[in-house]
């Protein structure tokens, strides 16, 4: 039967209590106490039986970074011996190069390889710390992952900073030896030695070139629309002498990818990639060093990757010192500092060579236009100055306006200034297009027909017959001149 829980009081001591006063010959009914109470002795249904509780999983390490090192095996999908086995053998097919930099962003720390060791039973323990008891035994583990990284993604880093180098090269070369534009800067120095006279601005032999942007922001005194800055003058100059000289960017293909290119981060990543490899070769010296143990290939795959990539990456390393050398000839050659705070970066000294051929290009468009209207220079198209299609203006066509006849009335018809536009109206016009209303279908505009007859009966003295309208949805109601209207919609 169905048990009562209480809690049982056993010898009462003493004779107060209410337990000893009760009679002892009490006669009840208890014939349906067992039918009452008897308990269901049928098997019990799946629902009714309760899981077994998981016993407790044990962990030496931080049950949030035991956690995080759950998740990294089970995106792994790997066993822990056959992730051990893996990195020993350096196997590119069983771990990717994701999978080598999650492994070694969760690595154990001394402390937990020694609490890991004193442990007497590690199947106890929990998966991130069985996991960490099978990687920890193998040697310099950390440099190895580093090793390994560097050796998956050297090819990659290598195509994408040489063509970067090749820019930076070549834009230093073509500005170097650029001719029209050292005859433009050359232009500027005699202008700006005029302008300055005796001062002590004047006499100078050559200015830095952020100068050049100045040119825009000083104004001239009487120049007028057609020469409103300095930049315009200069730009009218070079017209005059030779109009190529405003598209001196032809002879520097490379300065606007240039300009969008960091030299000083493609140079550290030229650093990085050589100082990588001679961190793989003392790693092979160590390695070797603690003797050959079974199933390690790091040594044997690390040699060959070495000997392969060394040529590669020493003519990186020259390409890379060669271009850093011609970066700083070429500040020096134009008058700047190579070293210190105010020197430039070549990627803002590319950006504000660039920025100033387009200013100089627009300036010396809008010179010729200006005055080909004033009729100073002729406009022919080899004096006009050839500009990109990103700074030359587009001019719209003009929209021409289509107007149909009314359709003709019987009697005099009046003239009238609808007749008047059809009358001049070339025979060349388009025609009214399938599906058109209005005007473009031949149809009279609303209201303007109106007015036509309304002239007429005006000159006439006739009223007019007006044709029936169907009532609009909206009309004004109840309102006096003084007043404002109120509209209402009509439904």
């Amino acid at each position: 039967m169905k048990p009562f829980f209480w809690n049982k009081i056993g010898n009462v001591a003493g004779e107060s209590s209410v337990w000893n006063d009760l009679v002892d010959d009490l006669q009840l009914d208890f014939s349906d106490l067992e039918d009452t109470f008897v308990l269901n002795e049928a098997p019990p249904t799946p629902s009714q039986i309760s899981a077994p509780r998981k016993a407790n999983v044990i962990t030496l390490l931080d049950i949030t970074r035991a956690n995080n090192i759950g998740i990294m095996l089970m995106r792994i999908k790997m066993d822990h011996i056959e992730i051990r086995r893996a990195l020993l053998e350096i196997n590119d097919q069983a771990l990717s190069l994701d999978d080598l930099k999650a492994i070694g962003k969760q690595l154990p720390t001394p402390e937990e390889i020694e609490r890991i060791k004193s442990f007497e039973d590690v199947s106890k323990l929990a998966k991130a710390d069985q996991y960490f008891s099978q990687i920890m035994t193998i040697p310099r583990l950390s440099a190895r992952l580093e090793c390994m990284q560097y050796r998956r993604k050297l090819l990659l880093e290598i195509e994408e900073v040489r063509p970067e180098l090749n820019i930076l090269r070549n834009a230093s070369r073509e500005l170097r030896s650029s001719t029209k534009f050292r005859q433009t800067l050359q232009v500027i120095l005699l202008i700006g030695n005029t302008l300055n006279g005796s001062t002590f601005r004047g006499n100078a032999k050559g200015f830095q070139l952020d100068s050049l942007l100045k040119l825009k922001e000083t104004k001239t005194a009487k120049g007028g629309p057609a020469c409103p800055t300095l930049l315009h003058y200069v730009a009218r100059t070079l017209l005059r002498k030779d109009p190529s000289l405003t598209t001196f960017i032809d002879e520097l293909p490379n300065l606007e990818a240039a300009a969008r290119v960091s030299a000083s981060t493609v140079l550290q990543n030229v650093n990085s990639l050589v100082s990588g490899l001679n961190q793989v070769q003392e790693e092979v010296k160590h390695i070797s060093a603690l003797g050959n143990r079974s199933g390690d290939h790091f040594v044997a795959v690390m040699r060959r990757f070495i000997s392969e990539t060394t040529p590669s990456v020493e003519a990186l390393k020259n390409m890379g010192d060669t271009v850093d050398k011609e970066l700083k000839s070429l500040l020096l050659y134009y008058g700047e500092k190579q070293d210190g705070p105010e020197a430039p970066k070549p990627e803002d000294f590319f950006g504000l060579i660039a920025s100033f051929s387009s200013s100089l290009q627009k300036c010396a468009l809008e010179v010729h236009d200006a005055e080909a209207k004033l009729g100073s220079t002729p406009s022919t198209p080899a004096s006009r100055p050839v500009i990109s299609p990103a700074i030359q203006s587009s001019s719209l066509p003009v929209p021409s306006v289509l107007v149909q006849q009314a359709p003709e009335q019987e009697g005099p018809v009046e003239p009238t200034i609808k007749g008047s536009q059809d009358a001049t109206t070339p025979t060349g016009a388009r025609t009214p297009t399938q599906g058109s209303t209005g005007y473009a279908a031949g149809n009279r505009s609303l209201g303007r027909g109106d007015l036509d007859e309304a002239i007429r009966s005006m000159r006439t003295a006739k009223r007019r017959q007006r044709v029936p309208r169907p009532a609009s949805k909206i009309f004004l109601d109840g309102a006096t001149h003084s007043s404002r209207p109120a509209s209402r919609l009509f439904d």
